[in-house]
């Protein structure tokens, strides 16, 4: 899970004013699934679209990754 994500549900929760126990209880999970995710640990996908029902926005966007990129270059030069 990423940063972006954990922000966007801490984000959200705090724009209606919900504690995570608050929001938990609404999204039908518990309130430690709730804590993760704003922790940015990974979430099943029910409970992303758990999340994603409840609040009516979709989810951020994750940056690309470029972690295959910079492997490829490095071996590129051993070449």
């Amino acid at each position: 899970m990423s940063i972006e994500l954990a922000r966007w549900v801490r984000d959200n929760r705090n724009a209606r004013g919900l504690t995570q126990p608050q929001l938990a209880e609404a999204v039908g999970v518990s309130d430690k699934t709730i804590f993760r995710a704003e922790r940015g640990d990974s979430l099943s996908a029910y409970t992303l679209d758990q999340l994603v029902r409840y609040f009516g926005k979709p989810l951020p966007e994750e940056p690309p990754s470029f972690i295959g990129h910079f492997s490829l270059i490095l071996y590129r030069e051993y070449l």
